[in-house]
């Protein structure tokens, strides 16, 4: 089954957990994404300038995406993409995860339809002293938007630098989980349709 094919089958409402390394060319899953729902749908979720490895690969790899996209920029200094609000995650904990919630809520009922794509949130837990509650809170925020019609949202995440612990309750709360690997695979480890899981997607 292509991937492509695979998207189409997420419902509106679902998380997707994208696992990835950082050797895997998880780049091509991101342009999988934007090209499969347009990237007129596309809201980025861009922590610590996580998306511009991504586009440089791409651009490097001869394959081009608009330079509009809209993004909300959690830290970081690149200004690329439309930044339609910016949120600081070194502030306090609670302040910026309440503020990055209601921004996204209200981003989502302007927009309604939007596939938004979160770029590795496991970078904001090193900053916080790795502490567990500030994990649980940011797991918390992964799966408060479950079940909203409004939009359908893919985590990527990093599992050479992600908190195991984190790793595991998104795991554990969503229903969809691709894993790309060093070698280009893309496995679909969980599915609801539970055939489906083993089986290798292609690009």
């Amino acid at each position: 089954m292509r991937l492509a094919e695979y998207l189409n089958r997420v419902e509106w409402g679902e998380n997707v957990l994208v696992e990835h390394t950082s050797l895997s060319s998880y780049p091509l899953i991101f342009h999988t994404i934007g090209e499969t729902y347009g990237w007129e749908r596309i809201l980025i979720v861009d922590v610590l300038d996580s998306i511009m490895p991504v586009l440089r690969w791409l651009r490097l790899s001869g394959i081009r995406i608009p330079e509009n996209i809209r993004r909300i920029k959690v830290g970081g200094n690149s200004g690329w993409g439309e930044v339609v609000f910016e949120v600081d995650p070194h502030k306090d904990p609670g302040i910026f995860l309440n503020r990055l919630s209601a921004n996204v809520r209200e981003y989502y009922q302007k927009n309604p339809k939007t596939v938004s794509i979160l770029m590795n949130p496991e970078k904001m837990i090193p900053l916080h002293s790795n502490n567990p509650r500030f994990i649980l809170t940011l797991a918390n925020l992964g799966y408060a938007f479950l079940g909203n019609q409004i939009r359908k949202t893919f985590y990527f995440v990093n599992l050479d630098l992600a908190d195991r612990r984190y790793v595991a309750i998104l795991e554990e709360s969503f229903i969809r989980v691709i894993r790309i690997h060093d070698d280009g695979r893309v496995l679909l480890l969980k599915s609801p349709q539970v055939e489906e899981e083993g089986r290798t997607l292609e690009l």
